[in-house]
């Protein structure tokens, strides 16, 4: 792995290099011309650790999480509090996810009916414009408008399906790799210097 890169896949290895264990956690304050590409970013290390399983066609099932911290940051026990609190924000996170489910299946529920409704108006619209009830119009403008509302009240499912099953894809992804992450093995090595 070259010091530049936050975060690297190594030997089964997600490694990953902070300044402070909190930078894990925690966004530090964003420094450009830092070494760590948290503080670069200003952002927490386990944010892009999430961000780049997420894009990850394949998560290994034996890989363990390695954070390189400055020698002098190890201390006794940090391995355990860090892999604790890791397993701690897994947990918060799934129980925010599943919570944005039901959010979710709830607002999608919600537009399908919308969606429905409206639907049943337009094809009853474009019924009535292909019909020969309306004679007041050109057989061409009614054909036209007929199309339209039949058009229009499909068109109108769009966001209601795309609400019910797709909105949902990036949760679950997001719960599949924090469920990983909960499983992780946790390991603090100190960095090497150059």
């Amino acid at each position: 792995m070259n010091s530049a890169s936050g975060m690297a896949v190594e030997n089964h290895e997600l490694v990953v290099q902070v300044a402070e264990i909190s930078d894990l956690f925690t966004a530090p304050d964003t420094d450009r011309l830092a070494q760590h590409e948290g503080e670069v970013m200003g952002e927490p290390a386990l944010l892009r650790v999430v961000r780049r399983l997420m894009a990850a066609r394949k998560i290994d099932d034996s890989a363990r999480l390695v954070v390189l911290l400055p020698a002098d940051k190890i201390e006794p026990g940090l391995a355990e509090r860090a892999r604790a609190a890791l397993t701690r924000y897994c947990t918060l996170k799934l129980e925010d996810n599943d919570a944005q489910l039901r959010i979710t299946r709830r607002e999608a529920a919600r537009l399908l009916l919308r969606g429905l409704l409206i639907l049943a108006i337009c094809v009853a619209l474009s019924s009535l414009f292909r019909s020969d009830v309306i004679t007041f119009l050109p057989p061409f403008l009614r054909n036209t408008l007929g199309e339209g509302f039949n058009v229009i009240g499909w068109v109108m499912l769009w966001r209601p399906v795309e609400a019910y099953f797709f909105d949902p894809l990036p949760i679950r992804t997001s719960s599949a790799v924090h469920r990983f992450l909960s499983s992780l093995q946790l390991e603090i090595r100190p960095q090497v210097t150059v």
